[in-house]
């Protein structure tokens, strides 16, 4: 009997954390798509071929 109740607590607690989680998620800005990027190279990249970026 043990087993079971235990067995419905850890599903009830990873319930809990999904609704919260969800919560927590809807709290936050808005996702907005990625725009491509019309900038040069990146630093590193930029690094790697001498030019100096401060």
């Amino acid at each position: 009997m043990l087993d079971a109740v235990f067995l419905a607590a850890t599903v009830a607690l990873f319930a809990l954390v999904a609704l919260v989680a969800k919560g927590v998620e809807k709290l936050g800005p808005e996702a907005r798509p990625s725009s491509s990027r019309t900038t040069g190279p990146s630093a590193p990249a930029a690094r790697r071929n001498g030019d100096e970026r401060s």
